[in-house]
C-alpha cells in the first residue's frame, strides 16, 4: 500500500510541501488503520470499512511526540481533531480513490458521497475586534519583541496571508524602494503574487527590520527570512524562519489577552465565542471586511491569492458599498 501511495502524491505533484505531507499523513493513517483491520489492499475497502474509519479513534484522535536529541520520547500529547481536519481527511481520500479508479485500481469508490465543505462555517474577527487588537499591539509592552508580534499580525491582516505564505517570506521578496511598495509572496502550487504594503504598516515594518530583526542576527547568525526563529542549535548557523506553530502561539495569545482584556470575545456572558484565534481568522477577516467596503469579489480573490472565485465567496459578505482596495485598504487604513 506505500507504493501505491507514493504514486498518489507524485501524480498529485503538489509543490507545496505542507500540502503533500497532509495528503501523506492522512493516507498512512488509512492505511495503519485498514492494517489494523487486516485489510491488505485498497481495492478491498469497503463503505462499511470507511464509516468504522470515520467514527474511529484513529480519526477522532491523534497523539504529538517531542523527542530528544537521542530520538528519546520526552513528552506526548493526546488531542481531539477539529471537523475542518476530519473533513480535510475525508477530502484526501475521495481524491485518492478516485485517483485509483482513473489507473483502473479499483471499480468503485467505497467513499459515501457528502457535502464537507460548507459543514464548518470558518470564524473571522469583526472590524470592532480587529481595532482592539491593533490598539493593543501599538502600546508595545505586551511582549519581549513587540515590533515583531505587531508585524505579524499587520501582515496576516493586511495581507490576506496564509501562515505558510507568511513564515516563507525572505528579505529579497521585499521590494520597499518602490514607489508602491510591495512583498512577493510564495502562494500554494509555487505561485507567486506580488502584494502591496499600505501605508499604515510600513513604519512598524522598517523598524523591526532595523532594530529587533539585528538582536537575531549578528555576524555569527545569518537567515533569509524576515521572521527568523529564536532557536539556534550551534554558535554559527544560518536561522531558519520561525514554525507555524510559534506564529499559532503567538497569535492566540496576543489576540485572546487584548480581546479579553475588553472584556469583549473570548468570553462574553460566560459563553466562550472563540476556543482559539487563529492566524486564519485574520485572513478572513480581511476577506470579509475589503467585501464590505465595496470591494470586487474577484478582486479580493487576487488580493487573498484564492484561484477560484467559489472559494473567496466562502470568505466574504454579501454588503456591497463603494471603496478602492488601495485607498481604503480594509477598515484600518485611516490613521
Amino acid at each position: 500500500m506505500d507504493k501505491i501511495i507514493d504514486e498518489f502524491l507524485n501524480y498529485k505533484d503538489d509543490h507545496n510541501n505542507n500540502t503533500r505531507s497532509s495528503y501523506s499523513s492522512d493516507l498512512v493513517l488509512f492505511s495503519n488503520f485498514l492494517t489494523l483491520k487486516k485489510i491488505k489492499d485498497f481495492s478491498s475497502v469497503t463503505p462499511k470499512n470507511i464509516e468504522d474509519f470515520f467514527t474511529s479513534e484513529f480519526l477522532d484522535t491523534y497523539e504529538r511526540l517531542w523527542k530528544n536529541k537521542n530520538g528519546n520520547v520526552t513528552k506526548r500529547f493526546i488531542g481531539h481533531r477539529s471537523k475542518s481536519s476530519k473533513n480535510r481527511i475525508i477530502s484526501t481520500l475521495s481524491s485518492f480513490y478516485k485517483y485509483l479508479i482513473f489507473k483502473e485500481r479499483v471499480a468503485v469508490s467505497p467513499i459515501p458521497k457528502r457535502s464537507t465543505v460548507n459543514e464548518v462555517v470558518s470564524q473571522s474577527l469583526s472590524n470592532k475586534e480587529i481595532q482592539i487588537i491593533f490598539d493593543f499591539i501599538k502600546k508595545e509592552n505586551f511582549s519581549k519583541t513587540p515590533k515583531r508580534d505587531r508585524l505579524i499580525l499587520e501582515t496576516l491582516y493586511y495581507l490576506g496571508l496564509r501562515v505558510s505564505e507568511l513564515i516563507k517570506i525572505k528579505m529579497v521578496d521585499l521590494k520597499l524602494q518602490s514607489t508602491n511598495p510591495y512583498i512577493v509572496i510564495q502562494g500554494k502550487g509555487n505561485k507567486f503574487r506580488d502584494q502591496p504594503v499600505p501605508k499604515v504598516m510600513m513604519e512598524n515594518l522598517l523598524n523591526y527590520i532595523e532594530i529587533e530583526r539585528k538582536i537575531f542576527t549578528n555576524k555569527n547568525v545569518e537567515s533569509d527570512f524576515l521572521f527568523i526563529s529564536n532557536y539556534k542549535s550551534s554558535a554559527k548557523i544560518k536561522r531558519n524562519h520561525l514554525s507555524r506553530q510559534q506564529i499559532n502561539q503567538i497569535v492566540d495569545k496576543i489576540s485572546s489577552i487584548s480581546l479579553n482584556n475588553q472584556n469583549l470575545s473570548n468570553k462574553k456572558s460566560g459563553i466562550t465565542k472563540y476556543k482559539r484565534i487563529s492566524p486564519h481568522m485574520f485572513r478572513h477577516a480581511i476577506g470579509t471586511h475589503l467585501h464590505k467596503s465595496g470591494i470586487d469579489i474577484i478582486r479580493v480573490r487576487d488580493h487573498l491569492g484564492h484561484s477560484s472565485v467559489s472559494t473567496t465567496s466562502r470568505y466574504v459578505a454579501k454588503e456591497k458599498g463603494k471603496a478602492s482596495i488601495l485607498e481604503k485598504y480594509g477598515p484600518l487604513s485611516k490613521k
